[in-house]
């Protein structure tokens, strides 16, 4: 047995002056009475009860010092080695994924969540005062909610803290930290509470495993079950992709799981911008699923939600979100003295924002602007017919049919050179699997004027007339080229159904846009942004109507699920967010400050910011088959037989010394009454 305040044992040195008034005699006064008779009386009947009075002073005697001695002793903190040596570590696991939302029927509406939450509070209440716990979340990223702590309340508190997640179950990494925590201590127990809906191989061979003693203490492993529902509904995948079809819409792809053992007969409705688009009956056989393609969108995009209007176990899987981006016009100039051709081909394309210039127009209004390439471009592509520009700045450029220049007027960045006419101008070969000649057949196409063209070095050629190029590209890093030997006036080209793909083909080939950028996640992904710099023709007005620094800072508002708000800085125009642990919508709103004074000022305040991007926003999808099983599976069934919650009564609950300070209690108790009370009757 050791003491915790050894130094407290002199306090028995109190014994010496409870003795000494106890051997203290009273002196006695004389008093002169009339008569002894009375007095000789008493005197032999108090000599008849001398011995038992001297054993019942004897007897308080002792129960004052054991008092003392238990007091001192409490006092002193005794530890004994077998306690010690008894004393648990417990490692507590919490699942709080998505399938842990499952409302239980028989918890009286509980979330499997807030079961193992109670669960985990029982386990707390049976820790004795030399036993250690530690609170883990797992979804498939643990988190460490308290470090070892015998504190009851600041256990209760950080199991309470305990937040639900749409986010998929692996318990795995979880197992691993609380493995390797619980590796340190002499006596560890890991407790998981969690439905086993889902449950690794890895992690099954782990859980089943032995510790061997002579490399680490043997660590005790407790599954707690939760719920036992098993039927539900759910939707497994909600994505957006172009139409195949309609170059100007949009097609989703939704898939639907009866995860129930029976079968489900259900509606599918469709929301945009929380408008009802669109309703389906589902009938679904157990275990079967079902995919749907959606389509006939709007063009401007908006929020897209799929909702199963059933009732089930687990909600969260029966909504899902969608983004449909809005779909910017894409503005083009056409440099040409005239080619109603050109013009209507690219008129029909609802993607371009046309604007129609001539020559002199060009070189007067944008030339000065286009030609300087630190300036924004007004124009994502120009196409040049039958003409070619003085200088030429960074950007995307078609060429068709430019006239030869002389080595007087001539561009020197135009790297390629002009021959003379072609005598039999005819597409012999083309690139079918390039992306401007995809879906194009060019075949015995009718051809007047053509050009021999010597292309650059770094060039691709995409059409031939037997050896020499009618079509080419340049690409540079900082410039994109398309040039066209052919004068299309004089063919046959713009009267068929090629002529307009290839134009549409071009622009799509400038923009890199083959697909659409889709803002899309899974619940607990990190959502990355690339945050453009403010733009060249803003921040000068900035600087002069406000005096800012350059570097002006930015903040990043993010609006998610239940209006829930969050206000992040942005460093080096990156935004990293990861904060996506429940499924929805999650808006992006970026704002710049437009007082900013010095280095060392506070970052502004959501008040103090003009907004400066209408918003992006992002869908974030549960989406996940296996996590719409709730059943436990299976393969866990064996190990969770064995297993029983930690808790309910135990055996010394309270250390030492709080029994000894009730023990000295009760025996001054049982001293008051044996003596003190006689005394007083």
């Amino acid at each position: 047995m050791n003491f915790l305040s050894p130094i407290s044992l002199f306090l028995f040195g109190l014994a010496i002056p409870i003795i000494a008034l106890y051997i203290l005699k009273l002196r006695r006064r004389r008093e002169p009475v009339s008569t002894l008779m009375f007095w000789e009386e008493l005197f032999r009947e108090r000599q008849t009860t001398s011995l038992f009075q001297r054993l019942k002073h004897l007897l308080s005697l002792l129960l004052q010092l054991l008092f003392l001695a238990l007091l001192v002793l409490a006092i002193a903190r005794p530890q004994f080695a077998f306690i010690t040596k008894s004393a648990r570590q417990l490692v507590l696991i919490i699942d709080q994924s998505a399938s842990m939302n499952t409302i239980e029927e028989e918890g009286e509406g509980l979330t499997r969540l807030a079961s193992a939450k109670e669960s985990a509070l029982r386990t707390v209440d049976g820790l004795r005062f030399m036993d250690e716990m530690t609170v883990i979340s797992s979804h498939t990223q643990p988190v460490i909610h308290i470090p070892f702590t015998n504190h009851q309340k600041s256990l209760r508190e950080a199991i309470n803290a305990i937040q639900p997640t749409d986010i998929s179950t692996n318990l795995e990494p979880a197992y691993d930290l609380a493995d390797a925590i619980a590796e340190t201590k002499p006596n560890p127990e890991i407790v998981i509470f969690s439905d086993f809906q889902s449950i690794s191989e890895a992690l099954l061979a782990k859980l089943n495993s032995k510790t061997e003693a002579d490399e680490a203490p043997e660590i005790k492993r407790r599954l707690i079950q939760i719920g036992e529902a098993k039927d539900n509904v759910g939707i497994t995948q909600f994505r957006v992709r172009k139409s195949l079809v309609n170059a100007f819409d949009y097609q989703t792809l939704l898939r639907v799981v009866n995860a129930s053992e029976t079968e489900r007969k259900f509606n599918v409705e469709l929301y945009f911008d929380e408008n009802l688009f669109d309703v389906r009956p589902y009938n679904l056989a157990p275990g079967e699923s079902k995919s749907e393609i959606f389509s006939n969108f709007a063009f401007e995009g908006g929020k897209l939600k799929a909702v199963l209007d059933v009732q089930d176990a687990l909600p969260t899987d029966n909504t899902a979100y969608a983004t449909l981006p809005k779909r910017d016009l894409i503005p083009v100039l056409l440099v040409t003295a005239g080619n109603p051709f050109l013009q209507k081909a690219l008129a029909v394309d609802e993607q371009i924002k046309l604007t129609v210039l001539t020559s002199t127009e060009y070189e007067t209004d944008v030339l000065p602007v286009s030609g300087n390439s630190q300036e924004k471009q007004p124009y994502q592509v120009v196409i040049f017919d039958r003409y070619s520009p003085p200088t030429l700045g960074d950007g995307n450029y078609m060429f068709i049919y430019p006239p030869a220049a002389s080595s007087e007027t001539g561009n020197p960045e135009l790297k390629w050179n002009i021959g003379g006419a072609l005598e039999t101008p005819i597409i012999t070969d083309w690139e079918r699997t390039h992306p401007i000649l995809q879906h194009v057949h060019l075949e015995n196409v009718q051809i007047g004027t053509a050009y021999q063209v010597t292309p650059p070095s770094t060039a691709q050629v995409l059409a031939r007339s037997f050896e020499s190029p009618v079509l080419f590209i340049d690409v540079t890093p900082n410039r994109k080229i398309v040039f066209a030997a052919i004068n299309i006036l004089e063919s046959d080209l713009p009267l068929r159904i090629a002529f307009p793909v290839i134009i549409a083909n071009t622009i799509q080939w400038f923009q890199q846009r083959s697909e659409i950028q889709e803002h899309h996640l899974r619940t607990g992904e990190v959502l990355k942004q690339r945050i453009e710099s403010v733009d060249a023709t803003i921040q000068p007005e900035l600087e002069t109507e406000t005096d800012s620094p350059p570097d002006t800072p930015k903040l990043a508002k993010i609006t998610g699920p239940g209006d829930k708000t969050w206000e992040i800085p942005i460093e080096r125009d990156e935004l990293l967010f990861d904060q996506t642990q429940r499924a929805g919508f999650y808006e992006l709103k970026i704002s710049e400050a437009v007082d900013a004074t010095t280095e060392d000022a506070p970052a502004p305040a959501a008040s103090e910011l003009t907004e400066e991007d209408s918003g992006t926003v992002w869908s974030v999808n549960l989406a996940d088959e296996t996590e719409s099983h709730i059943g436990p599976d299976p393969a866990v069934e064996d190990l969770l037989e064995a297993s029983v919650t930690p808790g309910g009564t135990a055996i010394l609950r309270y250390p030492p010394w709080v029994y000894l300070v009730f023990l000295a209690v009760g025996l001054s108790v049982v001293e008051w009454f044996l003596y003190q009370r006689r005394r007083i009757d």
